[in-house]
């Protein structure tokens, strides 16, 4: 899910294509390393499906555009107000949603950075009950770790944020990928490819 409200929090900047909001996705969320294209336009897809985003017309060159629906921008502002929602926070996603979130305003950002501390503080006191076997307590053990690294992490961003709000806030880059989802008339266009050729 995390991909899917990414990319609603980066609608909120204005309409995009899909090859744009993978781009910037992973400039923003730099921790990952790719982002499919065929996740891209499945979750873009999806979240039309959802109600969460509309066609918005095409670029000059015809490459489809996305807008946030009323229902995907109270979705995108409640990703971007607070951490997880339940006591199982996840370290991709909070990764995803504190640079991301980060990424558009700092001060913001704060308040998820705050959420996601307590959630792991919470996950630390439910960890130290009493394991029913050694190999619980050693997965115990990893998972508090874990959880401890998650919350020093938080807190140098935090610091950082509270000293200055924009270190990492980006505008939207001017440059344009290189790839895209072709125009619908392009695609039914083009050949079909030409058979191997058998030996």
């Amino acid at each position: 899910m995390s991909v899917q409200n990414g990319f609603l929090a980066l609608l909120t900047q204005g309409g995009a294509y899909g090859s744009q909001l993978q781009s910037e996705f992973l400039c923003r969320a730099a921790h990952r390393r790719q982002l499919n294209p065929g996740q891209v336009y499945s979750t873009l897809d999806r979240m039309i499906d959802q109600g969460l985003v509309a066609s918005a017309g095409a670029t000059d060159d015809g490459l489809p555009l996305y807008e946030l629906t009323p229902a995907g921008r109270d979705a995108a502002a409640a990703w971007l107000s607070h951490g997880p929602v339940d006591s199982r926070p996840d370290w991709d996603e909070m990764q995803d949603q504190v640079l991301i979130a980060a990424s558009l305003d700092g001060r913001k950002a704060l308040a998820i950075v705050d959420d996601y501390r307590a959630a792991f503080e919470e996950k630390i006191r439910y960890l130290r009950h009493e394991a029913d076997s050694r190999a619980l307590l050693a997965a115990n053990r990893a998972a508090e770790l874990g959880a401890k690294a998650a919350i020093e992490w938080l807190d140098e961003v935090a610091a950082m944020l509270r000293a200055h709000p924009t270190a990492l806030v980006k505008p939207r880059s001017p440059e344009r990928p290189r790839r895209g989802r072709k125009p619908a008339a392009e695609s039914a266009a083009d050949p079909a490819p030409a058979p191997a050729p058998r030996d």
